[in-house]
């Protein structure tokens, strides 16, 4: 008896293995086809750029200025710790490497959407390595508090107050976070928070889309796939970069957030598996993130959309220069 239930195990198990290597491969394909190709001369060429790092790490500089959103690098391996809430630092080494391999020397600003650690554990680092403000919620400001920035880096977001940053308009829109939790671990961090922390430490803080505009174009930055019913309606932009893990209503979710803003183009963001190093190959996060579907209902039901894929670290020309 307890072989055949071993046996039956063992078949469930390799029909789940089998079923991510298809999912994983129709995935692929799909990045493939919407990938954003950029000619050696385009990644030089002035006007307004974003790089994208993994999750909703984006930097925006139009060569002059320059603002980084949810930084991070250190990506601790593994869903272990993750699960079992262990102790974790963020990874300055890897921190101050990556930037140097991006060519990053000082920045603007950098703006984090959400407090959690996969958006917020790194930014306080890159805004002490690069001289930026750090800008966000309270809970944003006790992660750079903890990272040692002094009061005169945290700059407070308030919704929808504009805040002049180099050549950007930035704005904040009350937003939520995706998941049936609600983007648990919920509530604020209400003290400077001190590495070591641990992963559920890193609470949510507040959900935001962080509208930029520019005098090239508008780009609006959504990194968790829920939404305010009608907060977007009163604000336009050309380029959304929208996270697609753990959307519960996709055609809602479009309709809130890129209709809302009359966007025609998207650049799809939090698909990758964020508990492998960026050294590793990428790959779409399991069982959280649907990009077949995803690029399917677009080409369907938005065919005048743009729909392009960031090449990781590669600059994708958004705006040339006028």
């Amino acid at each position: 008896m307890k072989r055949l239930g071993l046996a039956v195990l063992l078949l469930l198990l390799l029909g789940a293995a089998l079923l991510w290597t298809l999912e994983a491969h129709k995935a692929a394909t799909g990045l493939r086809m919407h990938a954003q190709h950029t000619a050696p001369a385009a990644l030089h060429a002035a006007g307004l750029r974003a790089t994208w790092f993994g999750v909703t790490a984006v930097l925006l500089s139009d060569g002059e200025h320059a603002v980084f959103i949810d930084p991070f690098f250190s990506r601790p391996e593994g869903l272990l710790g993750l699960v079992t809430n262990r102790p974790l630092v963020p990874d300055e080494p890897r921190i101050a490497a990556a930037l140097q391999d991006a060519g990053i020397g000082t920045l603007d600003a950098v703006l984090v959407s959400h407090s959690h650690y996969d958006h917020a554990m790194d930014a306080g680092v890159v805004a002490r390595l690069t001289g930026a403000k750090l800008v966000g919620s309270e809970s944003t400001a006790n992660i750079g508090r903890g990272a040692g920035l002094p009061e005169r880096q945290l700059l407070i977001a308030h919704p929808g107050q504009p805040l002049s940053i180099g050549s950007f308009t930035v704005r904040y829109v009350e937003s939520r976070h995706a998941g049936a939790t609600g983007g648990r671990p919920t509530g604020d961090i209400t003290s400077p928070l001190q590495p070591p922390a641990r992963y559920m430490d890193y609470k949510l803080g507040g959900a935001w889309s962080i509208l930029m505009e520019h005098p090239l174009g508008r780009v609006l930055h959504h990194g968790s796939a829920g939404y305010v019913d009608g907060a977007l309606a009163p604000y336009q932009a050309d380029v959304v970069l929208l996270g697609v893990a753990l959307i519960e209503d996709l055609p809602g979710y479009l309709q809130q957030v890129v209709d809302a803003v009359g966007a025609r183009r998207v650049m799809p963001t939090h698909w990758d598996d964020f508990t492998r190093n960026l050294d590793r190959p990428l790959r779409p996060f399991p069982l959280t993130v649907d990009l077949p579907t995803f690029f399917g209902h677009l080409a369907q039901d938005r065919p005048d959309i743009e729909v392009s894929t960031f090449t990781l670290g590669q600059p994708a020309l958004l705006f040339p220069a006028q």
